[in-house]
């Protein structure tokens, strides 16, 4: 009975049910369903088993990043959910949802330090966290930068914000997208217009597809509305001419221009399924990814005649360049896209960040040896006889101080320095060297096997 309240988000009154009841009478008629209260009670336990045995996989690992974001349920009440993310014994990616807290207070950067602080303690990962990722929004920023760990922005939902900015600065879209919004409340309010819509797919032989509703916040719902009527455009437009209504059907020069405009977005809203997915990681990604779209970009904006279009994609290059311009010099970013062995230097827009981020990556592993070479011994001292002898330049340690020492062990050092250098450097070009791996190749199995 707990599993299926967890699993299927029953509600604890599912015991009070007539028909469940009855179902499991005729299952067995042995068995006795326990009360809610006592069905609550199992489900906390199980809950308290399940999180004993999550703290104890998180004691054991030494790296996690962590999500955090903020968001309002239906009935209005605020929330902040924080997810742990961590590389599992068999080279998994594996994630713990650390908690989902209600948030009744005020979105400062103070409190929201304060939760985030109090459910990493909790789950004694202090000192374990490498970097939190986070939406853009400055109370975030801030709590993230008071806990002392790098922050991470949120690729999908820079991108989300580009496309809001992108389609709200395209005045040719504005008049479209609030002619499809009436076409679909039309739809939506009216049994009588769902029905014959329903119909007339039906006859046409289209998949009976609901029509989707533009949500202000998230571009991709007006992605989405707009492919929907795009795709539906017959049918839509046949339904119409059958009811009594004053909704006026999309013209063919509107569909002409969500046909081009969609061209345009089809890649982000494909970026954003992607990189918002949990079971691979993404932020090798990053990089190249946004590559790819800048591209597609210039190259789609060149071949369109549509105005509007152009004008969307002139805008999208703006918001692009304004939120990633800084991508490829964030250290955490370029070094995981150079390890990648599906992207390394060719994910790089900039040749120039490219080959400066190789010098890092030669520096880092430089220090790396460095760190893991053992001490050279101390030599040890001839003994001196009972009698000293004279002092003499050509003999400086019958004087007891030895006028090279310093240069002795600076050299020593140099010599050091320069085969960790040296060392450091082949390894960086050897891995340039190796060939790419395809895509579908995933990050982490590859390192564990290779490195």
């Amino acid at each position: 009975m707990g599993l299926l309240v967890v699993k299927d988000s029953q509600p604890f009154s599912i015991v009070d049910d007539c028909g469940f009841k009855e179902l499991v009478a005729l299952l067995d008629s042995r068995y006795t369903l326990p009360s809610r209260r006592v069905l609550k009670e199992m489900v906390v336990k199980r809950y308290e088993e399940e999180k004993m045995k999550a703290k104890a996989v998180m004691e054991r690992v030494e790296a996690v990043s962590l999500t955090a974001d903020m968001w309002t349920s239906i009935n209005m009440d605020a929330y902040l959910a924080v997810t742990c993310h961590y590389v599992d014994d068999s080279a998994k990616l594996a994630t713990v949802l650390l908690g989902v807290l209600p948030f009744p207070e005020t979105h400062t950067a103070v409190n929201i330090t304060a939760a985030m602080r109090s459910l990493m303690e909790e789950w004694g990962t202090e000192g374990k966290v490498t970097s939190i990722v986070t939406d853009a929004g400055a109370n975030m920023v801030a709590s993230v930068r008071s806990l002392n760990v790098r922050h991470a922005f949120c690729f999908a939902h820079s991108l989300n914000l580009v496309g809001k900015k992108s389609l709200d600065a395209t005045p040719g879209l504005q008049d479209l997208r609030t002619r499809a919004r009436k076409v679909f409340t039309f739809f939506k309010t009216s049994t009588t217009a769902k029905e014959k819509l329903r119909e007339v797919q039906e006859q046409m032989n289209r998949p009976v597809l609901k029509l989707i509703q533009e949500v202000d916040t998230r571009w991709n719902s007006t992605y989405l509305m707009l492919q929907h009527l795009f795709k539906e455009r017959q049918s839509v437009g046949a339904a119409l001419a059958m009811l009594k209504t004053d909704v006026r059907p999309l013209s063919s020069e509107d569909y002409e221009t969500a046909d081009a405009c969609l061209q345009l977005l089809s890649p982000f809203f494909q970026a954003t399924v992607e990189l918002s997915e949990e079971k691979r990681v993404s932020g090798s990604k990053i990089i190249p990814m946004t590559k790819m779209l800048m591209l597609y970009l210039y190259d789609t904006i060149g071949k369109t005649s549509h105005d509007t279009a152009k004008l969307l994609g002139q805008n999208m290059v703006s918001n692009m360049q304004n939120k990633f311009d800084t991508t490829e010099s964030q250290t955490a970013l370029t070094l995981s896209t150079l390890l990648d062995p599906r992207f390394k230097t060719i994910g790089f827009y900039n040749q120039v960040q490219a080959a400066a981020s190789v010098k890092r990556l030669t520096a880092f592993c430089t220090q790396l040896r460095k760190n893991a070479q053992p001490d050279t011994p101390t030599e040890e001292k001839p003994s001196t006889s009972a009698q000293p002898a004279p002092a003499n330049v050509d003999n400086p340690s019958s004087t007891g101080l030895n006028l090279w020492e310093t240069l002795d062990r600076d050299a020593s050092e140099a010599r050091t320095a320069r085969n960790a250098t040296a060392d450091a450097t082949v390894e960086v070009q050897r891995k340039k060297r190796n060939r790419l791996n395809p895509k579908t190749v995933e990050k982490i199995m590859f390192l564990n096997k290779n490195l």
